[in-house]
């Protein structure tokens, strides 16, 4: 697993990074830096995108969204964006 400099792993879709705390469901490095980017940059404990949705009135659709638009503006919390060839 590659590291960022502040030992943020790079998320490859495949293990969960993270549990959610309220429902313990497996998450990604990207699910995970949502919660970096939206409640606290030293979170410790993570929400999955239902539950933290839930929390913030919002959908976990409209969450998954945003990981793609942090993705795509560059963001390194988020693993990189890569363009489909196809």
């Amino acid at each position: 697993m590659e590291y960022y400099t502040q030992n943020r792993p790079v998320s490859t879709g495949r293990s969960a990074y993270a549990y959610c705390v309220k429902c313990d469901a497996p998450m990604t490095g990207d699910e995970a830096a949502l919660n970096y980017k939206f409640v606290n940059r030293l979170a410790k404990e993570f929400l999955c995108p239902a539950c933290l949705g839930e929390r913030m009135g919002v959908s976990a659709e409209y969450l998954r969204g945003m990981i793609v638009t942090f993705r795509k503006q560059g963001c390194r919390m988020f693993s990189p964006w890569v363009e489909d060839d196809e």
